[in-house]
């Protein structure tokens, strides 16, 4: 019966047969009939929106998927590792909510070479800076004469299964999750089996689709359906929230009490699109979003002629639906750049002219939608005060690339405040002196620089403490002076190991002091953090799905801590 079922839902995908004429499947209903179904429903899962999928294009005859190849890029100092591959998913598509035992069935039709993946997630990965935190997952796809399955059940549990196919022009892909298992079809024939882990186990699954680099296909069909009595399939088709701010929200007290200053905090897209809590607080409490990673080179710009901004157009979608101001981060960085980039023989005009073109449609994208960016990250030596060397940007034009990027940006959007961001620099020393030099010869060459950020990264444990506020005011007072705004762009506090009630209740009183010290001055424009809760922060362990960090103001369940009293404190007390 199992195996009669899952034939002829396979020859319903590919269009040989009607299911309804085989009296198994009778009704094929429309997306809106499709909130409750029963048993015997199958669900057609391209009539949702497929058109926020990067890579994607929906056209007559489906989707259309391209490869982009996007990858996190290793950091600086670990520059010989493998990049790790960061394919797109379907964040604002439908999400199927299954129950017992279901089929997925996709028709791929490719355009020349076979050669495409579809991925089925049952828990999502996370994106952190410079890592990925796997999730659960089962990827069917075709490549050089194989059938490919992966499954990922979670961090450093990945296998992989290849088997002998050899498609020409199109292929039909079949996952059905049956008494424990997988079964695996490929043109309606089974080729193998493969024991679940769980990888379901959460009730649902969002969809992702990918194509290797130089290769293109068409998903004409994804077909969702039950397989027994007692199973069920149905779709959720999400939308971007609005959401009233808490009226003593952070946001609001600052709007009321410190109207120069923005609250702001950096933002991931996956958490954003997939849990409610966490775009619920986001936008109740505060009123400017950074984008955390959607806009680095290496996942807005993964190709030479290819952009991949869904990440980073539901960001900033996501704060014009709340009233909220977007900060870009970051056009020109010596990290997170592709290695199409960084290891193509360009000439230096050739540089140039690349980097000129990703400012001018990056920025241009968005034009009037953010209100400020940050151009320039990270030019210094990591504690020390000469420019950093080894960029292509830097290779390429000298120092001169920092006021070239600044000036088409500014030309790309006259309007939009543009800041260097750093870190290692709040209080007085070798490497902020650089900065202040960096800052005064721009600034007197007439380039378009209008403020710092002012990163505060900063560590608590028995043997260090952070820079105190007063040291801060002192340095960043000399920037000011030369007529700068300046910003705290990526607060948080790391306690380490010694996350004790005493010692949260200090950190509280060290986020605390610095909002005041933004609140007493109007050149602050803002005060952001870097993530506002520990369930999602750069300061996690990426090989520990529960080892969370302690840097902000939110636990790992989403509840407030001692640090966003703190801030509430400071704001309702300055009149």
């Amino acid at each position: 019966m199992l195996l009669d079922t899952l034939r002829r839902l396979s020859l319903r995908l590919t269009g040989v047969i009607a299911i309804a004429g085989a009296g198994l499947f009778p009704s094929f209903p429309l997306a809106a009939e499709s909130a409750k179904t029963d048993w015997r429903t199958s669900l057609e899962l391209l009539e949702y929106d497929w058109s926020h999928l990067a890579g994607a294009e929906v056209t007559a005859a489906g989707v259309r998927i391209e490869g982009l190849g996007r990858a996190i890029i290793p950091p600086a100092d670990a520059a010989d590792e493998p990049v790790t591959p960061n394919p797109p998913i379907n964040l604002r598509g439908p999400i199927l909510q299954v129950k017992g035992e279901f089929y997925l069935g996709a028709h791929l039709r490719f355009e020349g070479a076979p050669g495409g993946y579809v991925t089925f997630y049952g828990d999502l990965p996370l994106v952190q800076d410079e890592w990925r935190q796997d999730g659960k997952s089962v990827t069917l796809g075709v490549t050089d004469q194989q059938l490919i399955v992966e499954i990922q059940n979670g961090i450093g549990d990945y296998r992989r299964q290849e088997y002998p196919f050899s498609p020409a022009e199109e292929a039909t892909l079949e996952l059905a999750r049956v008494a424990g298992g997988f079964v695996i079809m490929a043109d309606g024939e089974v080729v193998g089996d493969i024991d679940d882990p769980g990888i379901f186990s959460s009730g649902e699954v969002v969809f992702g689709a990918h194509a290797d680099v130089g290769r293109a296909f068409v998903l004409t069909r994804l077909i969702a359906a039950p397989m027994m009595p007692g199973s069920r399939v149905s779709v959720i088709d999400p939308e971007l929230p609005s959401v009233e701010p808490d009226p003593v929200g952070l946001r609001r007290l600052a709007e009321s009490h410190a109207p120069h200053l923005a609250i702001g905090t950096a933002v991931s897209a996956i958490p954003l699109l997939s849990d409610a809590s966490y775009a619920r607080i986001l936008a109740q409490n505060f009123n400017m979003l950074t984008p955390e990673n959607a806009m680095k080179f290496q996942a807005i710009h993964p190709q030479p002629d290819r952009y991949a901004f869904a990440d980073a157009d539901a960001i900033v979608e996501f704060a014009e639906r709340n009233n909220m101001a977007v900060h870009g981060h970051t056009l020109v960085w010596g990290e997170a750049l592709p290695r199409w980039v960084t290891e193509t023989a360009f000439t230096d005009a050739q540089v140039q002219r690349l980097l000129a073109d990703h400012i001018a449609t990056v920025v241009g994208r968005y034009k009037g939608r953010i209100a400020s960016w940050d151009v320039i990250n990270e030019p210094l030596q990591p504690f020390a005060p000469e420019l950093r060397t080894g960029s292509p940007w830097y290779r390429a034009m000298g120092e001169d690339y920092i006021a070239f990027a600044l000036r088409e940006a500014h030309r790309a959007d006259p309007v939009a405040r543009l800041y260097i961001n750093e870190f290692a620099c709040e209080e007085r020393n070798a490497k902020s002196d650089g900065l202040y030099r960096l800052a005064k010869r721009l600034l007197e060459r007439g380039v378009p620089l209008h403020g710092i950020g002012f990163q505060m990264h900063e560590d608590m444990t028995e043997e260090y403490q952070p820079v105190n506020a007063e040291a801060f005011r002192d340095n960043v007072q000399r920037f000011i002076d030369l007529g700068l705004e300046v910003r705290i762009s990526e607060m948080d506090v790391n306690l380490h190991e010694e996350d004790s009630p005493e010692r949260q209740v200090a950190q509280a009183e060290y986020y605390r002091s610095l909002l005041e010290l933004a609140v007493d001055q109007p050149a602050f424009s803002a005060f952001s953090t870097w993530g506002f809760t520990d369930r999602y922060s750069s300061l996690q362990d990426w090989w520990e799905p529960k080892g969370f960090g302690n840097g902000l103001l939110f636990d790992p369940q989403m509840r407030p801590k001692p640090a966003y009293d703190a801030l509430r404190q400071a704001l309702v007390r300055h009149r």
